[in-house]
């Protein structure tokens, strides 16, 4: 699985991506009239934006590409230094290394520049849970947040990024 910077070019295919993960993964446990307002025109808008200011890293392989994922060198939630804001995987490719490559890349990075906390936020019933506790998550904390009336919960993992938990 190759990393490689995003670039403007991608944007139509992060807004895909996104959209697609977003009616995959959480039909059922997100209210449908939220997920039903989902575009790839309104996704591919915000994306263009994004791509200008924000870390955007895409896995690919001879098939093309299977997923994304953005992180931050700051948090604007207690005491972490950096957060991973999204990671999604297309539906074919899960399971197959694209988010653990993905992952992996991310806290590399953070490390090397001398970030020691990282967080992520993600719904508590969103099978991917497993993955970021397989791939070093702790679990911290339990948020609610409310999408289209509906309060649902949010698990907070944290990574402590030190030289010994990287190796």
């Amino acid at each position: 699985m190759k990393i490689r910077k995003a670039e403007r070019a991608d944007v139509p295919t992060i807004a895909k991506i996104h959209v697609d993960a977003w009616i995959e993964t959480y039909r059922g446990l997100v209210p449908d009239t939220y997920l039903d307002r989902l575009t790839y025109k309104k996704r591919e808008a915000l994306w263009t934006e994004n791509i200008q200011s924000s870390n955007i890293i895409l896995a690919e392989d001879e098939e093309g590409t299977a997923g994304f994922a953005t992180w931050h060198y700051s948090s604007t939630y207690g005491t972490y230094d950096a957060e991973l804001s999204s990671l999604y995987i297309r539906q074919r490719f899960q399971r197959l290394g694209a988010g653990k490559a993905l992952l992996s890349f991310i806290l590399h990075d953070l490390q090397e520049k001398g970030h020691q906390k990282m967080r992520v936020k993600v719904l508590s019933e969103n099978p991917a849970c497993q993955f970021y506790e397989a791939m070093g998550g702790e679990r911290v904390e339990e948020v609610t947040i409310t999408i289209d009336g509906k309060r649902l919960k949010e698990t907070i993992y944290l990574w402590t990024l030190t030289e010994e938990s990287m190796s």
